[in-house]
């Protein structure tokens, strides 16, 4: 009996992970359509059935009868969920920060009784509404990051950042106005919106106002993301415009400050344009705004200094111990949140501002905010511009 238990919690377990990983990926992938969760629910009750034949089988018809691919099935799940699925979270409770990245400040914004008011009448308000449910205990993280190569004109160069909005009538607007004013409370340099802006058409006109409530002095821009496109992304990019952003779609341009060049490049890619490496013009330093941070290989490969994006929500829901289970992304929970070092690009992920689904559990939303600095460098590098990644490479 002890035995019996033992293989049905390892293959569950094992067949818990497998179905999320599979699901994880093919949500990464850039389909534009809406059949994920259709087909996410689908697999959810072929496994749900599978694991019933399975439970027949043990029973009733002996092992060595059962046919080969469910028998190959049974291994590869007991294997995943005794060794696999611990070993991936054995390496996740090793990673670090990496070098050179100070936290200044977290600290959750809205008081208690405010958010009864942020609930809106949208077809998953109900989920707001959920015992423990921290989809309106809005943080506020703010960062010190350190660039060696940071050019001095750019010390203390500020970023505001602020992703997934995922605008829907499941928030009443007050909570984005709420968001955006104490947003705005500390004006920064730049200001990046790092896609999902919509997940209900009827909201499209909020876009503009909310986002022109966010100054920026040297720029703001902002990139689409595979939400966006479910919908139409020309009455989204119009609506940016409309609100002061630049809207970067597979696209970089050039800041100037203080003399020195900054490279800002934008792409959802998969779902939308890549950035091309002979698009990417010379400067001193270079951010890059990516929805996904899937694509966070090829933009090292590029040579960028600082990546930006938003997509994975964190996981939404972090389970003790494990961690996020489910996760948009080719890469499963390889890029959940916070920064990853692919030299020579620092990434940042953020867990995003909304949901389609507004259910987060150990994953509440955030605002970021980030402080460039300056450190010593032994060797000081020519240039960050991202054309120049053979060079940097080298250098790192």
């Amino acid at each position: 009996m002890v035995l019996t238990l033992l293989f049905y919690a390892a293959f569950a377990i094992g067949e818990i992970a497998c179905v999320a990983l599979a699901i994880n990926v093919v949500h990464g992938l850039g389909w534009k359509n809406r059949w994920h969760e259709k087909a996410t629910m689908a697999a959810v009750a072929a496994c749900g059935l599978l694991s019933l034949e399975m439970t027949r089988r043990y029973w009733l018809v002996h092992v060595a009868e059962w046919p080969v691919p469910l028998t190959l099935f049974a291994l590869v799940c007991v294997f995943v969920g005794l060794v696999g699925l611990p070993a991936a979270t054995f390496a996740r409770w090793r990673r670090g920060r990496p070098d050179a990245i100070e936290p200044r400040e977290r600290r959750r914004v809205f008081d208690k009784a405010e958010r009864e008011a942020f609930i809106g009448e949208g077809t998953h308000s109900w989920m707001l509404r959920l015992p423990g449910n921290e989809s309106l205990d809005l943080v506020a993280r703010d960062w010190t990051v350190a660039f060696p190569h940071l050019p001095t004109e750019f010390e203390a160069l500020s970023i505001l950042h602020l992703t997934d909005l995922h605008f829907s009538r499941a928030y009443n607007k007050r909570y984005f106005e709420t968001v955006f004013d104490i947003a705005a409370d500390a004006p920064a340099d730049l200001v990046f919106v790092t896609g999902d802006l919509i997940d209900d058409p009827d909201c499209i006109a909020w876009i503009a106002p909310l986002l022109e409530r966010l100054p920026g002095s040297l720029g703001r821009f902002a990139i689409l993301g595979n939400h966006d496109h479910f919908h139409d992304t020309g009455r989204i990019t119009d609506a940016a415009t409309a609100g002061g952003f630049s809207v970067l779609d597979g696209q970089a341009t050039t800041v100037e400050v203080r003399g020195r060049r900054l490279a800002v490049g934008g792409t959802c890619a998969p779902w939308g344009p890549p950035i091309t490496a002979e698009s990417i013009p010379p400067a001193d330093f270079s951010l890059l705004l990516s929805h996904t941070p899937d694509l966070a290989y090829e933009s090292a490969r590029q040579g960028w200094d600082f990546m930006l994006c938003g997509h994975n929500h964190g996981g939404q829901v972090r389970l003790p111990v494990i961690g996020p289970v489910l996760m948009p992304s080719r890469y499963s929970r390889r890029f959940e949140e916070g920064f990853y070092r692919i030299a020579p690009t620092l990434m940042y992920v953020s867990r995003g501002l909304g949901a389609k689904h507004p259910i987060r559990y150990g994953c509440a939303p955030e605002i970021s905010r980030f402080k460039l600095v300056r450190t010593r460098l032994e060797r000081p590098r020519e240039s960050a511009a991202p054309r120049n990644h053979e060079a940097i490479r080298a250098e790192v």
